[in-house]
């Protein structure tokens, strides 16, 4: 047997944090043996970005076998580590943090530290056959841009209507100088202003790309949706790249459902909100629009609350309808169509 052939896979797990990150190297034999070839932590910027890859190469003695860096997607925290990798030709896999915590569940690792983890993803990776869609590929330019800006006009409303409230309190406040409270309109005039300067960019991105504008175009066909929700839920999941099917979609959003029942103790039925919670905020009132003005939405909204005092179930049931009717209509390429078949989106693969 040459040496070539003596192993199958490597793999690096890398455990991702704010200001640094831990690698472990793993490598796996043609007889099934695992052998780790190192564990380092690397602080996470260029200077640390580099010292790790020299340190990979270094332990890579096999350069016929495939080297695959397996990361989470933690917040934005993974993204410089991957594009370093992916500009130098690496393999690399961005997992959904919860793929990679329930796999850690099934391994019963009750000791928790950035070591333990990486090593953890490493094994993942040897476990896994990752290739084809589980391999990253990064958004195009013009798609990170929008993303960029969707983030800051979500930034932006938050100020505003943090700012309006602070407003409404200066006005029912005793003796309040009348200049403070100029200035804060002012500030939320601001906002607003900002808020409109940062929609237009986007928009005129969007137009830029033909077939991204048509894809917007279809979606935005529904009732209750606008292009400002749709391009939130494009950019908090980088065009559903990471996605296979609508499962992992709602669990990433965080509007799974979670039930408790154990012999004759049946506990509540709620969400478990272990996701994203941008996606959550940016189809909250979209969901109150859909379930008074799309026909079909309010049907499936009244038909959930039938017999509910308090209609909260229903409005998260049409949050989640509209997220994977935008995941559909995404993949599908095509417009939506009134009192389509239901049935129809859950057969939807990525």
């Amino acid at each position: 047997m040459n040496e070539s052939q003596e192993l199958s896979k490597q793999v690096v797990g890398i455990d991702i944090g704010k200001d640094m990150f831990y690698a472990c190297y793993k490598a796996l034999s043609n007889s099934h043996k695992i052998v780790i070839k190192g564990t380092k932590s690397f602080t996470n910027d260029l200077s640390g970005m580099q010292e790790f890859y020299t340190w990979c190469i270094n332990r890579n003695t096999k350069p016929g076998c495939s080297l695959v860096f397996v990361m989470e997607a933690t917040g934005v925290y993974y993204e410089n580590l991957a594009y370093f990798l992916y500009e130098r030709d690496c393999l690399v896999s961005v997992q959904l943090a919860q793929k990679i915590k329930y796999y850690a569940k099934s391994c019963n690792l009750k000791t928790k530290t950035d070591k333990v983890d990486s090593k953890m993803i490493a094994e993942f990776g040897i476990e896994k056959n990752l290739s084809g869609t589980d391999i990253w590929t990064p958004p195009s330019k013009s798609f990170k841009m929008i993303r960029d800006l969707s983030r800051e006009h979500t930034s932006l409303k938050e100020a505003c209507s943090t700012a309006q409230s602070q407003l409404h309190a200066l006005q029912q406040a005793y003796s309040v100088h009348p200049r403070v409270i100029t200035l804060k309109q002012q500030q939320i005039e601001f906002y607003k202003q900002q808020e409109e300067a940062v929609k237009q960019e986007m928009l005129l991105l969007v137009k830029e790309d033909e077939i991204l504008f048509d894809k917007l175009e279809n979606i935005i066909s529904v009732k209750g949706l606008g292009f400002i929700t749709v391009i939130k839920i494009l950019a908090e999941t980088n065009g559903f790249l990471l996605f296979r099917n609508i499962r992992q979609l709602v669990s990433y959003a965080g509007l799974d459902v979670i039930e408790k029942e154990s012999g004759s103790f049946k506990g509540k039925t709620k969400i478990s909100k272990k996701g994203n919670a941008r996606i959550r905020a940016a189809l909250y009132m979209p969901a109150m629009t859909a379930s008074v003005y799309n026909p079909d939405l309010k049907t499936f909204y009244n038909r959930i609350n039938e017999g509910r005092s308090v209609k909260k179930q229903g409005l998260i049931a049409v949050m989640r309808k509209l997220l994977i009717l935008i995941y559909t209509l995404w993949k599908k390429n095509e417009a939506y169509i009134i009192n389509y078949n239901d049935r129809n989106l859950s057969t939807v693969k990525a």
